[in-house]
């Protein structure tokens, strides 16, 4: 259950990263802290929305190690294409949902 949680605010979180990242500069090219802190941060206000969601600390725990269970899982421009992918709407592909779902578990 807690993995499904974390894969719509792993998915929350994509797709807020580059929106946030690209503020007051270009758009990044790699992952880097700022990607780093706008993923955890974004994933982080997802589990604060929660009324069942776990408590900041946790949160904050759970996202950083799915910020880097994805860095080690998908490449930058895969993540950047899940992002805009995710940002427009589309349907998450299969590929993309066992990458989440492989990430959640490691972290749950």
């Amino acid at each position: 259950m807690a993995g499904k949680a974390f894969i719509g605010l792993a998915t929350a979180a994509v797709a807020a990263t580059m929106a946030f990242a690209g503020c007051g500069g270009s758009e990044p090219t790699s992952f880097n802290d700022d990607v780093e802190h706008n993923f955890v941060s974004s994933c982080v206000d997802s589990a604060m929305q929660s009324a069942t969601g776990p408590s900041e600390s946790n949160a904050e725990r759970i996202c950083g190690c799915m910020y880097s269970e994805l860095k080690q899982r998908m490449t930058f421009e895969e993540f950047k294409a899940a992002d805009a992918s995710l940002r427009e709407g589309e349907q998450m592909s299969a590929d993309l949902v066992a990458t989440l779902q492989a990430a959640a578990t490691a972290c749950a």
